[in-house]
């Protein structure tokens, strides 16, 4: 049942990582979850570039 649901949600390729509304995604094994706000549209995908973005930063430091 959670494939069916996850299915249905809009993936974006961002750096090598999928986000989708609530979740990142890298080799097809979740990172993280989040929570999004009702009625932010796509914000839940700029949460996950956001996300990426420090995981990228961590790494470099």
């Amino acid at each position: 049942m959670i494939g069916a649901e996850l299915s249905s949600l809009k993936t974006v390729q961002y750096k090598g990582y999928e986000i989708c509304m609530g979740s990142v995604y890298k080799d097809g094994e979740p990172l993280f979850h989040y929570y999004v706000p009702l009625g932010m549209n796509d914000g839940g995908v700029e949460q996950g570039k956001r996300i990426i973005d420090q995981i990228g930063q961590e790494e470099t430091e």
